[in-house]
């Protein structure tokens, strides 16, 4: 269920370290110039700031302190062929999303319900329903 969690955080890593290695290379040679430093640093804050989000939710889960919610959940699942199918679940007005179609099955209604989620990017980590 967390793949595209896990997959995000890789990535937007990734970038992170080749932008900022690119960077260092650019300046060390003494290369860089208004524009790429700009392009660079835009792009290195972008990553940087995803990075540290996906990251500070990657600790809260190896330290197991994940967040819950319970209560009577509307439950969509989303597949217009446009980007990852999404499952969102909204309890009391907030919303949480599955990425994936693990619960593409499931009609879209009204369940009592309880997730586990990550308490910044509100990704479930998992989904108890009672119908």
């Amino acid at each position: 269920m967390l793949i595209a969690f896990y997959s995000t955080l890789i990535i937007f890593f990734i970038l992170f370290s080749f932008t900022l290695s690119y960077l260092l290379i650019l300046i060390k040679q003494k290369k860089a110039t208004g524009g790429n430093v700009l392009a660079l640093c835009s792009l290195l804050i972008l990553t940087g700031v995803i990075s540290c989000i996906y990251g500070f939710d990657f600790v809260k889960l190896l330290a197991g302190e994940v967040q819950s919610a319970q209560g009577n959940c509307f439950i969509e699942f989303n597949d217009n062929g446009k980007s990852i199918a999404t499952t969102t679940v909204e309890i009391d007005d907030t919303i949480y999303q599955i990425k994936g179609d693990t619960y593409s099955d499931l009609p879209d209604d009204t369940y009592q319900c309880k997730v586990h989620y990550l308490p910044v990017t509100k990704i479930i980590k998992s989904l108890d329903i009672e119908k």
